[in-house]
């Protein structure tokens, strides 16, 4: 597989899987029509974002990862932010994916809302299967 397949998949399945989670969760504190103005909203954002993006890897010579390309345009100061920046995206999108898959999880094994422990034994087993791998 190439790197920009992987890259391309990375970025779609976390924005879709961001998604998949909040948007129902805002619909249904908003309402439809706020609800469906903050989808249009995050929309032309997110496009924005990732055409800008697009747009300084295809201009700039090598490749970098975007705390690079941060560096190269913004300074050090530039990098430092989108480090910090980067690194609360992700835990923040794990985070997010634990407790909604947790509770998605338990519901439909255990229909309660005690969901720490199935996502917890999981990724235990997970964890336990790549360690003897590796």
């Amino acid at each position: 597989m190439s790197k920009t397949f992987l890259a391309i998949a990375t970025i779609t399945g976390v924005v879709i899987g961001a998604g998949i989670l909040g948007i129902p969760y805002v619909v249904m504190k908003s309402g439809f029509l706020l609800g469906f103005i903050n989808i249009i909203i995050v929309f032309v954002i997110s496009l924005i974002a990732m055409l800008y993006l697009g747009e300084i890897g295809l201009r700039t010579e090598g490749r970098h990862q975007l705390t690079g390309y941060a560096e190269r345009y913004l300074g050090n100061k530039g990098r430092i932010v989108m480090a910090i920046t980067v690194i609360f995206g992700i835990y923040s999108a794990l985070l997010a994916y634990l407790i909604g898959g947790g509770k998605s999880l338990s519901q439909l094994v255990f229909n309660s809302d005690i969901y720490f422990l199935p996502v917890a034994i999981i990724l235990w087993s997970f964890s336990q299967q790549f360690a003897t791998v590796a």
